[in-house]
């Protein structure tokens, strides 16, 4: 079933889902819980360049501006924070009055999203680029013109491996699992003292770092 959308803010993981993925004897209410799962999501989030968008979906759509960079990438091609479905909308400020609302959308036709088939696959990943079509309105992104996408940012799921870190991280943090030491004062020096931790994100760094989002 597809999860419910939710703030870019929140956990990854629930208390509920810690308590059933510990089972054992656990200290603390779930608010306690859940302040430590919360911090140790945006642990993640910054150890994998998305400090500003995250892995979770937004729960409506919401207007993200981009400037075209001709200097790092070619003329047709947009990057775009990680947006998990077909935007509502893109409009170009054509007349370059920083408002969009006298602009008229592109058409559909007008362009496609990167990477192809991204929501293909066992895992669903987010768009991350634009390209105008060659057969579009435009030939390339006007530059230094601001281009708005109104659309629903992040990943439409949560990555299985992004839930169970949070859930691992927050027990090491937590001292509730036989790989925590009592190393551990404090949720940012997590990684810094617990071999466990620092495997555990190395990990997700390898398989979902994403410097370019960082920008957003």
């Amino acid at each position: 079933a597809k999860e419910a959308p939710v703030a870019i803010s929140d956990s990854y993981a629930s208390a509920a889902e810690y308590r059933a993925h510990k089972r054992g004897s656990l200290t603390g209410d779930d608010t306690e819980i859940l302040v430590v799962l919360t911090a140790m999501s945006r642990l993640i989030d910054r150890r994998t360049g998305r400090a500003t968008t995250g892995f979770n979906v937004d729960a409506a759509d919401v207007k993200r501006t981009f400037f075209p960079d001709h200097l790092a990438q070619d003329a047709r091609t947009l990057d775009i924070a990680p947006l998990s479905a077909a935007p509502t909308t893109i409009k170009i400020d054509t007349d370059g009055d920083g408002v969009f609302t006298d602009e008229t959308a592109l058409a559909a036709t007008d362009f496609e999203l990167l990477p192809a088939n991204a929501l293909l696959g066992p895992e669903a990943r987010p768009y991350t680029q634009v390209r105008l079509e060659p057969w579009g309105t435009y030939a390339g992104w006007p530059s230094r013109l601001r281009v708005e996408v109104d659309g629903r940012w992040g990943w439409a799921a949560v990555p299985g491996a992004i839930k169970l870190a949070t859930l691992e991280l927050a027990a090491l943090y937590r001292l509730e699992t036989p790989r925590a030491t009592s190393q551990i004062s404090e949720i940012g020096s997590t990684v810094e003292t617990s071999g466990a931790a620092h495997a555990i994100i190395a990990r997700l760094e390898r398989a979902y770092l994403d410097p370019v989002t960082s920008l957003f």
